[in-house]
C-alpha cells in the first residue's frame, strides 16, 4: 500500500472516519501483506531448522535481516537493535516479554540474545494497526524461533486489556520480567498504558526498551516520543538513536 494512502487510511481511523473503508482496507492490506510469507513458509522452515542456532549478535542480526527469503525483517534500524541485542546478550536475561511482535524478527533476536533456559513471551493483537498482528497460522513460524531448553509463548490478545496482564503474571509463574521490549500501540495513551501495566512486572535491575522514540513527522498517530520524554524523567536511561532527523524508530532503555 503506497504510504500516502496509509497515512489518510490512518487519519480516518484517527477521527473516527468512514470506518467501513478503514476497516475493509486494513483487511486487504493485512491479507496481501501476509500471502507472501504464507507461499514462503514451508521454505523458510525448513530453512530455520536447518539453521545452527547461534548466539553470536551479528551472525543473529545478519539471519534476521537477510536470511530466510526476508520474510522474519525487524521493523528496526539495524544499528538501533545491535546495540540493544549485544547488550541483552551480555546479560542473557531468563524472562522476556515482547509487546508487538509484527513479523517476528525482534523476537527471533530476543530468542538468540536470551539465555539457553529462557522464557519468552510475545504479546500481539491480531489485526492491530500498528505492524498489523500476526495470523494464527504464523504461530508455527515463531514458536521455530525457539532454541533448545528454551520455552515461547505466543499471546494473540490485546496487550491492553486487564485479562492479557493477568494471563502474562500467569504464565510467567509468578516470576518476575528480566526484559521487557514494548513496540505495541504506538498512541501517547497506548504506550502509556502497556509501560504502566507490564513494567511493575519487571525486578530491580531488569530492563524496559520502548521502540519508536523518535518524533515521528510522516504517521502523526505515533506518540510513542512524546511519552518517552516523561517516562525517561529522572530514570538511569540509554538511547539507541542512529540520527535522531530520521523520523522514525529509535530505541529508549530504561534499567530499573
Amino acid at each position: 500500500m503506497p504510504s500516502s494512502i496509509r497515512r489518510r487510511v490512518k487519519a480516518w481511523r484517527t477521527g473516527g472516519q468512514h470506518p467501513v473503508v478503514v476497516r475493509l482496507v486494513a483487511a486487504v492490506y493485512r491479507q496481501v501483506k501476509e500471502l507472501r510469507v504464507l507461499v514462503a513458509l514451508p521454505f523458510v522452515l525448513v530453512q530455520m531448522r536447518s539453521t545452527r542456532p547461534v548466539r553470536d549478535p551479528d551472525a543473529s542480526l545478519t539471519l534476521a535481516f537477510e536470511g530466510f527469503g526476508r520474510t522474519i525483517k525487524p521493523l528496526q534500524v539495524r544499528h538501533e537493535i545491535s546495540g540493544l541485542t549485544h547488550a541483552v546478550s551480555k546479560q542473557k536475561p531468563k524472562r522476556l516479554l515482547e509487546i508487538g511482535t509484527a513479523r517476528g524478527g525482534t523476537l527471533f533476536l530476543l530468542t538468540r540474545s536470551a539465555a539457553d533456559d529462557a522464557h519468552v513471551l510475545s504479546v500481539d493483537l491480531p489485526g492491530g494497526w500498528f505492524g498489523g498482528g500476526y495470523p494464527w497460522w504464523k504461530r508455527v513460524l515463531y514458536r521455530a524461533f525457539a532454541r533448545p531448553g528454551q520455552r515461547l509463548d505466543l499471546i494473540r490478545a490485546d496487550s491492553h486489556s486487564q485479562e492479557t496482564v493477568e494471563r502474562v503474571k500467569r504464565t510467567l509463574g509468578g516470576e518476575p520480567l528480566d526484559f521487557l521490549m514494548i513496540d505495541g500501540d504506538h498512541t501517547y495513551e497506548g504506550v502509556k498504558r502497556d509501560f504502566e501495566s507490564y513494567a511493575p512486572l519487571v525486578r530491580p535491575g531488569g530492563v524496559v526498551a520502548l521502540h519508536d522514540i523518535v518524533p515521528n513527522r510522516v504517521e502523526t498517530t505515533s506518540q510513542v516520543d512524546r511519552f518517552w520524554r516523561e517516562v525517561k524523567d529522572g530514570r538511569p536511561v540509554k538511547e539507541l538513536v542512529a540520527d535522531w532527523d530520521q523520523s522514525w524508530a529509535g530505541i529508549g532503555v530504561i534499567r530499573v
